[in-house]
């Protein structure tokens, strides 16, 4: 299609009809921004806490259900709403996000049932905002074959819920009552769990004919990420002391997925053999519960035996004490009528999703055997474009609301 953005290894560019079609179908968002003087009239109506909300707005797992293995279900809907601040914020600017934030813990169910969200900020927001030093490094390029977008949005909401309807409604909501204080810039969506990824396989870039996804699948490329032993739990992510304490890190990349040789030119054990690793069989993956089969002490022989390196396997590498250091919340795309991944990780520091990325590149196997480069016989890399990245801090609950932000206390009192 013509109107469909290019995407390279090295770069991505849309047309302008493209632009003008993700517009249309609201995914990007880029606003004219209003007068810069903030909220007028009297502060805004702060509703009460909702009683008994965890006191870290990361905490969501307790509301999930789980499966017979007990893997966390995630919510099947999800948006990142990317906002810029308007103009020099004061005490107002919080008092009015907060009102807002309440309002809808007050409105939804806090859970996949209602909603589950949370507020992160950029260091762009303490730098450029505050002027204050910034307690999260700059996202960045993680490999020699990647030059994403680095994104300089302010605030990002990652909402969720089951129930896409209201995730629509949030979003015009929140877009309409902050317009004097933030401008909401761009708007990514998507969706995991079984039948979905297949719903939205017929007519976008990345996924050949033939409707290979499988109905079962929770994401695109036909395997689960939420396994409970692939990720790190809400307590091993979460800050335990300083200004953000009880807050996390969230690093967030979109991704454009190429699969067309995914399924075209390999077959069910080849595809295994990257996703985990190339000593797993098909019938390890039927007796998967909680945990991907894929020693990362097997990695030398996958490399020198059989010149083909596993995703699970290289990326069990960043684990400390056999433990996941990341709690990924990804969830697949059609944004720009192209199959995508969001990839969501909380993290206690960001150096924790470096670490996962960085194990996950192999980048030095290709001199151990010369048929793995870094994108070929080498886990997923071959399939995934790394095309925009930002990281983010997570406040506590009491916290999310402009962050630091002086006297932003005197307004905020319940």
């Amino acid at each position: 299609m013509s109107d469909t953005p290019r995407f390279t290894r090295r770069r991505f560019v849309a047309g302008g009809g493209a632009v003008a079609a993700a517009v249309a179908a609201g995914v990007v968002v880029d606003q004219p921004a209003q007068a810069a003087g903030g909220p007028a009239g009297p502060p805004a109506v702060l509703p009460a806490p909702v009683p008994g909300l965890p006191v870290s707005q990361h905490a969501w797992d307790a509301t999930l259900a789980r499966d017979q293995y007990g893997n966390a279900i995630p919510p099947r809907h999800a948006r990142l709403l990317f906002f810029d601040v308007l103009g020099a914020p004061t005490p107002r600017y919080a008092r009015l996000l907060e009102a807002q934030l309440r309002g809808l813990e007050h409105a939804y169910a806090w859970g996949p049932g209602g909603l589950l969200f949370t507020a992160g900020w950029s260091p762009d927001y303490f730098d450029d905002v505050l002027h204050a030093s910034t307690p999260i490094p700059r996202a960045k390029p993680l490999s020699d074959f990647e030059l994403p977008t680095i994104d300089s949005y302010h605030l990002c909401l990652h909402i969720a819920s089951d129930v896409e309807s209201n995730l629509v409604s949030c979003q015009r909501t929140l877009t309409g009552a902050l317009a004097p204080i933030l401008t909401l810039k761009e708007a990514r969506t998507g969706f995991v769990g079984a039948g979905l990824p297949a719903a939205h396989q017929q007519g976008i870039g990345g996924i050949p004919s033939g409707d290979p996804v499988p109905t079962s699948s929770p994401l695109y490329m036909g395997f689960t990420s939420s396994l409970k032993k692939n990720q790190a739990t809400e307590a091993a992510v979460t800050l335990a002391s300083g200004d953000f304490e009880h807050g996390t890190t969230m690093a967030v990349s979109y991704m454009r997925l190429s699969l067309e040789s995914w399924y075209q030119n390999l077959n069910q054990e080849q595809r295994i053999a990257r996703m985990y690793s190339p000593q797993t069989t098909v019938k390890d993956v039927a007796e998967i519960t909680n945990d991907a089969e894929s020693d990362p002490n097997l990695l030398n022989q996958a490399i020198n035996r059989y010149g083909v390196i596993g995703h699970s396997q290289a990326s069990a590498r960043a684990r400390r004490g056999g433990k996941a250091i990341i709690l990924r919340r990804d969830f697949d795309t059609d944004d720009y009528g192209q199959a995508g991944l969001h990839f969501v990780s909380l993290q206690r520091s960001i150096a924790d999703f470096v670490a996962t990325r960085t194990a996950m590149n192999q980048a030095a196997a290709q001199l151990q055997n010369p048929v793995i480069t870094d994108t070929v016989n080498n886990g997923l890399n071959e399939f995934i474009f790394v095309l925009k990245r930002g990281n983010y801090i997570l406040p506590a609950r009491a916290q999310r609301s402009f962050p630091l932000l002086p006297s932003r206390e005197s307004l905020l009192e319940s």
